[in-house]
């Protein structure tokens, strides 16, 4: 009969309005387990899907796209799909 509680998630991302951008050394599929909780804004998922053979982090990073240049072009990608952009 208590109120229901809020996720931590979903507080922090209160009043922040746009898009989620999650970028994971891991399967996307990790990323995923939080899109239940950041309500109805658009939520781009960023993983290491797949093989690839890099001899550095930064490398396998850069392969699988999940660095800070392709975050970004994800976040701008999610903010010009959601109109905010032009």
């Amino acid at each position: 009969l208590e109120d229901p509680k809020v996720p931590y998630l979903t507080q922090l991302l209160d009043g922040h309005p746009g898009p989620v951008v999650v970028s994971t050394d891991y399967m996307k599929i990790h990323a995923d387990q939080i899109r239940p909780w950041i309500g109805n804004r658009r939520f781009v998922a960023l993983g290491t899907d797949g093989f690839g053979q890099s001899d550095t982090r930064e490398a396998l990073r850069r392969h699988f796209e999940v660095d800070r240049q392709f975050v970004v072009l994800a976040a701008l990608k999610a903010l010009a799909d959601d109109g905010v952009l032009g």
